[in-house]
């Protein structure tokens, strides 16, 4: 891995508006991403998970400046993206994209499937038409389809089919990064294991940076080479994926591992179970974030924010009992 990150995330913050109350007259701030600090080496797949609503997939798109950041900045190969012109913009993000969760409606149900591929290539490329079909015939191979998928359009196809058409698509521009939300969720068990398959394969092949997130357990740790643990708009732990299954620091990240199915029950680790409900992100609870939940709150969890701090060779957590 090179020394200087692909992706760097400082300081990140996305804090939206939503009304409320009679005829929506007041409006409150809902603090999705607050106060996040990551970065993602070049060649690597980390992993960002957490419970739904935690800020996973505002942050994922934060990095692609899909949504503006309200504070922080985000560094992709040594240029912040949040002080770049439009036309600059526009001409790096060849080398990062994004596959959505959901494949048939990421996809315009009006173009075949040739017209998806083709269409970053119309636009970035100066490839010819027929250049423009041999390239999208090689993408549809690389991601197991074919020429007799080419007139076909999404209502068409299967779910697998859609993903594998709308990677095709991502990959069309030969990008360094890509941000995988949950791209796996909304299809079969069946389907899910040869999409992530897939998904190793190109990242081989094309020599791909992935941010994958995802709230499946089980895939992140087959997939991801580091873990980045999200809860109410922070990060709680950041670690090496083995390291961070076998010895999770943060009450949290033991939560979530015990909240997963295992064929002897009785070898559980980590055996506690979170009660109550999420605070709101309009309204976070002061100091540790967690506390209102963890088993082991103290009197200075309900006082003072813990700074996610590293604790060993690779390995940083926000909490105070690893202070």
């Amino acid at each position: 891995m090179s020394e200087r990150p692909l992706v760097e995330v400082r300081g990140l913050r996305h804090y939206f508006q939503q009304k409320s109350g009679w005829l929506a007259r007041r409006k409150r701030v809902i603090h999705a991403v607050d106060g996040v600090d990551l970065a993602i080496q070049s060649g690597e797949v980390l992993g960002l998970v957490g419970e739904s609503g935690c800020g996973k997939t505002t942050l994922g798109r934060c990095v692609l400046r899909l949504v503006e950041p309200t504070a922080g900045e985000v560094i992709f190969d040594g240029h912040n993206l949040l002080t770049l012109s439009a036309a600059a913009m526009r001409r790096l993000r060849r080398e990062m994209q994004v596959v959505f969760q959901d494949p048939l409606s990421s996809l315009d149900p009006r173009f075949s499937v040739e017209e998806a591929v083709a269409e970053p290539l119309r636009t970035h490329t100066s490839l010819s038409r027929p250049e423009r079909r041999e390239r999208v015939l090689t993408l549809l191979e690389d991601v197991g389809l074919g020429a007799q998928h080419l007139d076909r359009y999404p209502h068409e196809l299967s779910g697998g089919q859609c993903q594998r058409v709308a990677l095709a698509r991502a990959l069309a521009l030969h990008p360094r990064l890509l941000v995988l939300d949950e791209p796996t969720s909304a299809l079969d068990v069946s389907v899910q294991a040869q999409i992530i398959n897939l998904l190793a394969e190109l990242k081989e092949a094309y020599n791909l940076t992935y941010l994958f997130i995802s709230h499946d357990l089980g895939v992140v740790r087959y997939i991801s080479d580091r873990i980045a643990v999200m809860y109410l708009g922070k990060l709680v732990e950041v670690g090496p994926t083995r390291a961070v299954f076998e010895s999770p620091l943060h009450p949290y990240t033991q939560a979530l591992l015990a909240s997963v199915p295992i064929p002897e029950p009785r070898a559980r680790q980590w055996r506690f179970i979170l009660e109550g409900a999420v605070p709101s992100p309009a309204n976070p609870p002061p100091g540790c974030r967690f506390h209102t939940r963890c088993p082991a709150a103290q009197a200075i969890c309900r006082e003072q924010e813990p700074p996610l701090r590293s604790v060993s060779l690779d390995r940083w957590v926000a909490c105070h009992e690893h202070s």
